[in-house]
């Protein structure tokens, strides 16, 4: 007699989406890091201009709207324009720091889901989450190294990428109730990939086969992780999920050392160390506060 499979749950299914979408947005990283030579907005566009044939394919095969309803277009349009200018800075700080740190970064995102979720879906913040957001800010300082400026600048427009970020998954959780999963990503896909045309073509540069490879792997793992992310949040809440997003650091810094033998420096550790650590302090209190709501109900 064959034993029974359990079906895998909702939760289960978020995390395994979760890590692929990681390890795609890893792979995506290291190819943008690599084209050193490619302008960021070339870069930005071939990321998405990859990606929207097989989203296109994916929503058709699906047979969902492809353009979205009329009640979740002006989310669709809120998260385009936030997700756009966090890839062209996210983009723009992996050409001048090291993955790791960049990724690591650009993780303090959750901490801006948590305000822009308080802002505008009216959800409440625990005075403990707000100690938790300066905890990380103190590591973005000691990543940063205010004393060399050609970090630092880097730096901060990666600490935007992850403000835009938290905007973008603020809306994508506000989408799940309107949108089929890869009717975001599609529509996110077109969006960026038009707005991109014109100031790609205004610096546009010849590219040589290697660059060629390189930029279709930034648009295979950028589609990777984004259908993979666009699901773990269409199957779970974000604040049961997000903490394994973080594998992304892992397997950026596996893969940095694998090609460039080479991992963040010192202080650079210590700085995704406190970050790591503030994110796991936020995302403990989130999931104990909702263990503890779910068993008084």
């Amino acid at each position: 007699m064959k034993p029974i499979k359990k079906p895998i749950s909702q939760k289960n299914k978020a995390i395994i989406a979760m890590l692929i979408s990681a390890f795609s947005f890893s792979i995506m990283g290291i190819a943008v890091k690599l084209a050193v030579d490619i302008p960021v907005y070339e870069k930005v566009f071939f990321r998405n201009f990859v990606t929207l044939f097989f989203a296109y394919r994916i929503v058709r095969k699906n047979n969902v709207p492809i353009f979205g309803t009329a009640e979740g277009r002006p989310y669709l349009i809120g998260r385009c324009i936030s997700g756009v200018l966090g890839i062209i800075t996210m983009f723009y700080a992996l050409s001048k720091i090291d993955v790791a740190t960049a990724t690591t970064i650009q993780k303090l995102s959750q901490f801006w889901v948590l305000i822009f979720a308080a802002i505008f879906l009216k959800e409440k913040i625990k005075p403990k989450q707000y100690l938790y957001l300066v905890f990380a800010l103190v590591g973005v300082i000691i990543v940063s190294k205010p004393s060399a400026p050609d970090i630092l600048i880097p730096t901060l427009i990666c600490f935007s990428s992850s403000i835009f970020a938290g905007i973008a998954y603020t809306f994508l959780s506000k989408l799940k109730n309107y949108e089929h999963p890869s009717t975001v990503v599609f529509f996110f896909s077109l969006f960026s990939t038009v707005v991109m045309f014109i100031p790609m073509m205004i610096n546009f540069k010849w590219f040589t086969l290697y660059e060629f490879i390189l930029l279709v792997l930034m648009g295979v793992g950028g589609l990777g992780g984004q259908v993979f992310i666009t699901n773990a949040y269409h199957y779970a809440e974000a604040s049961e999920v997000s903490i394994y997003a973080y594998a992304n650091i892992v397997f950026s810094a596996g893969l940095s050392l694998m090609i460039w033998g080479t991992l963040p420096d010192a202080w650079s550790l210590v700085g995704i160390v406190i970050i790591i650590s503030a994110s796991y302090l936020n995302y403990k209190y989130v999931k104990n506060g909702m263990d503890k709501e779910s068993v008084s109900n």
